[in-house]
């Protein structure tokens, strides 16, 4: 299984976390999944990430407003092409403490089989890191004077969590520059 990221996905999870940065962020992932044929790979296409504004934030957690939950996902039901494939949230720097990016024992108890979930490692910046894949199939770089991991998970058939790569050309791209100059 691979996580792949768009554009807006990306920037929605940046933004979210960014926002509320030294608090944690939650929402949900919107998009679909792409399931191939018999002994292909199934993906999960992540088309948006949207914050809850109602979400419970604190410096070591986030929870979400139930209520808000039902109503948003009764309402993505009327709109066929998408659907609610998981959510992400993030865990932050908190003094010289820096962000995990695997999931927590409260993270891991409300994980389904059939989501994906994106952990948004959000930490203060020390030095400017270009977008790149990292070995674990993470998503990491830096953006402004945050450092950021994103790291994505789901549940196997036994019930244990287990990491996929992330895929998301447009972050490996975004802060490229020209090899030489164009003339």
């Amino acid at each position: 299984m691979t996580a792949y990221l768009s554009p807006s996905a990306f920037w929605g999870l940046l933004i979210s976390a960014v926002e509320v940065y030294k608090r944690e962020c939650f929402g949900l992932l919107i998009g679909y999944r792409d399931r191939r044929g018999p002994g292909q790979e199934e993906s999960f296409i992540v088309e948006h990430a949207l914050p809850f504004q109602s979400a419970g934030r604190k410096h070591r957690g986030v929870v979400s407003n139930p209520r808000a939950h039902r109503r948003i996902e009764r309402f993505l039901r009327n709109i066929p092409q998408l659907s609610v494939i998981g959510d992400f949230h993030s865990h932050t720097m908190w003094g010289y403490n820096r962000a995990a990016s695997h999931p927590s024992d409260t993270d891991l108890q409300g994980m389904e089989r059939e989501n994906v979930y994106v952990i948004v490692s959000v930490n203060d910046r020390l030095r400017e890191v270009r977008w790149k894949y990292n070995d674990d199939g993470s998503l990491s770089g830096t953006t402004d004077d945050h450092y950021f991991r994103l790291t994505a998970y789901t549940v196997n058939a036994s019930g244990e969590a287990r990491r996929m790569p992330i895929v998301c050309p447009y972050a490996i791209g975004f802060d490229a520059r020209p090899l030489r100059a164009i003339k």
